[in-house]
C-alpha cells in the first residue's frame, strides 16, 4: 500500500515537473473522435482509471513489456473517447503521447504531458472530486499549479 501510494506521489511529481516545463506537441493526423460527446466526469473516469493502470502496472508488473501492454491499453481507451469539444484536441494529443511512450514506458515518468487551455484544466480540476476514480491529484490540477503551454 504505501508502494502504491509512493507511486502515485511519483506520478504526480512527474506530471507536475512535466508541466512546468512547457507546451504539449502539435501533432499532424489528429483522430476525429465520433459519438455523441461524453461529460467531463466521464473523461476525467478514463483519465483516472488509466493513470491508476499505469501506476499499478509500475508495482506489480515485472517487465517492460507488461508496462507497455497497459500503455497502449491506456492510448486505445482514450481514442475511443468522444470527449467535449474543447478537449478534442488535447485527447488527440495525450493518444499520442502515450502511444510515443510505447518504447520506453516509464518516460511518461519524465517526459512532459500535453495539456488542455487554463480555462479547461481548471473546469476539469474542480469536478475531479466528484469522481471515485479519481483518488489522488491528477496532471490536470498539477498543471493549474504550474506555468504550461497548453494544447490549442
Amino acid at each position: 500500500m504505501a508502494k502504491r501510494a509512493f507511486i502515485m506521489a511519483l506520478l504526480a511529481l512527474g506530471f507536475v515537473l512535466a508541466a512546468a516545463c512547457g507546451g504539449g506537441s502539435k501533432p499532424a493526423g489528429t483522430p476525429t473522435p465520433s459519438g455523441p460527446a461524453i461529460s467531463d466526469e466521464e473523461y476525467l473516469r478514463a483519465i483516472c482509471v488509466g493513470v491508476t493502470q499505469f501506476s499499478d502496472a509500475l508495482v506489480s508488473k515485472s517487465s517492460a513489456t507488461e508496462i507497455t501492454k497497459v500503455v497502449k491499453d491506456f492510448s486505445a481507451s482514450i481514442k475511443k473517447l468522444t470527449p467535449p469539444a474543447d478537449l478534442q484536441k488535447f485527447n488527440a494529443d495525450f493518444a499520442r503521447y502515450l502511444d510515443d511512450a510505447a518504447n520506453d514506458p516509464t518516460s511518461l515518468l519524465t517526459k512532459k504531458p500535453p495539456l488542455p487551455p487554463d480555462s479547461v484544466r481548471q473546469r476539469l480540476t474542480s469536478k475531479e472530486s466528484s469522481v471515485p476514480e479519481c483518488k489522488g491529484p491528477t496532471f490536470f490540477d498539477a498543471g493549474a499549479a504550474a506555468s504550461a503551454s497548453p494544447s490549442k
